[in-house]
């Protein structure tokens, strides 16, 4: 899946709250935390997206709706809404519509400020997620786009667009990735401004996306809720795993595997990483990938792990050594079921000595791909311009 305010005036309400429908959510004016979910939906995963936001009412049910905000911004094939999923006075779960949109490329960074301005300027808390839920691709190579999340008919958003996008949101707990191959270096990297742990997997993502009758309620946890969101994620494809026997959307049995990545420490593994691509990448030569987990099934093969390619790289010595020292401050968690399904091949291995972040490796066939991998900040910062690939 996975893989491409009615604003109520303060004083009108204190005037005439003996009058409201008790029908009608009660709305905190500053909260714990809020959470925006941007749903791409005007796509192939359109289906999914009304299942999705069903689990989140269900998630919701199990959250203090007086204290928290759950925002979910959708692009569907219907005009594009902006709701908060509140509590009625019986306690109920209901939409309710803060900002109704005209039809718009929501992959658009106007856009998508706008709605994030929206959502975090109206319900101010004192910490904030967000999930992003949509297709997904760390790194494609594409005339228009190199790296992108979200797809909105025929555009998609560049990681760098999502980058300056999430510059007018407040500090962010957490970033979600509801999509297919985002739990790359160079995405990771290219946000690591944006928030304090990214959520995300190396590969294909089952086709009903994240569980968020579980995940809803562990994004609101007290403390930092990152490892409550992750472990229910996984804890809830683990439990159902088969090895993708009598494998359907609504039994999901293929698997998962999903990490998080910590963003104040990627700088540090640039900087390591720098230290090891210039001494052992000297030619511009194929590299042999045998041993080296490949979490894209398709012809493209374009995600490979990056800890086993540096340990091939260095043959596990002392430098290598150094290097998983800033690693392991990256990747803080790492899960897989023993297999995962690809929409491509089936059901396929997972090596169990992955670490579980891509990188891309360049290779003599994919000249137009190795020049687009120049714009990357990851490229720039760890040594690849001073690797014999690109001299």
């Amino acid at each position: 899946m996975k893989s491409k305010m009615i604003l109520f005036f303060v004083s009108f309400v204190m005037l005439f709250s003996a009058c409201r429908n008790e029908d009608e959510p009660t709305l905190p004016a500053y909260g714990s935390r809020t959470v925006l979910i941007y749903m791409m939906a005007q796509n192939s995963l359109s289906p999914f997206a009304r299942l999705d936001m069903e689990e989140m009412i269900k998630g919701m049910k199990q959250v203090d709706a007086t204290s928290n905000n759950l925002l979910v911004y959708i692009d569907d094939y219907s005009a594009p809404r902006l709701v908060r999923l509140g509590k009625n006075s019986k306690g109920q779960v209901v939409e309710e519509v803060v900002a109704n949109y005209p039809e718009q490329n929501s992959t658009d960074v106007a856009v998508m400020k706008k709605v994030i301005s929206t959502a975090f300027n109206t319900y101010k808390a004192e910490s904030y997620g967000m999930g992003f839920w949509s297709h997904g691709e760390g790194w494609i190579p594409s005339p228009a786009k190199t790296r992108w999340f979200g797809q909105d008919g025929n555009d998609y958003m560049n990681i760098d667009d999502l980058h300056e996008a999430l510059q007018v949101a407040p500090k962010l707990d957490f970033l979600l990735f509801d999509a297919c191959f985002m739990e790359s270096v160079e995405v990771a990297y290219a946000l690591r401004d944006c928030g304090d742990y990214m959520i995300s997997s190396p590969t294909e993502i089952p086709g009903v996306g994240a569980p968020y009758e579980d995940v809803v309620p562990a994004m609101f946890t007290a403390g930092n809720p990152t490892m409550k969101i992750v472990s229910a994620y996984y804890t809830y494809y683990e439990n159902r795993y088969n090895d993708g026997v009598g494998l359907t959307n609504e039994n999901w049995t293929g698997g998962v595997s999903v990490g998080v990545a910590k963003m104040s420490e990627l700088e540090n593994l640039a900087a390591a990483t720098a230290k090891i691509l210039p001494k052992y990448v000297t030619g511009k030569t194929d590299f042999d990938l045998s041993g080296v987990m490949c979490y894209d099934r398709r012809y493209l093969a374009l995600y490979h792990d990056l800890d086993q390619y540096i340990y091939k790289l260095t043959a596990g010595n002392s430098d290598y050594d150094a290097w998983k020292a800033a690693f392991d401050k990256v990747m803080v968690y790492w899960k897989s079921t023993p297999r995962n399904y690809s929409a491509y091949v089936g059901m396929f291995t997972m090596d169990s000595k992955a670490k579980g972040l891509s990188t891309y490796i360049p290779m003599t066939n994919r000249e137009s791909t190795n020049t687009s991998y120049r714009d990357t900040g990851w490229y720039k910062a760890s040594g690849w311009a001073d690797t014999g690939w690109y001299k």
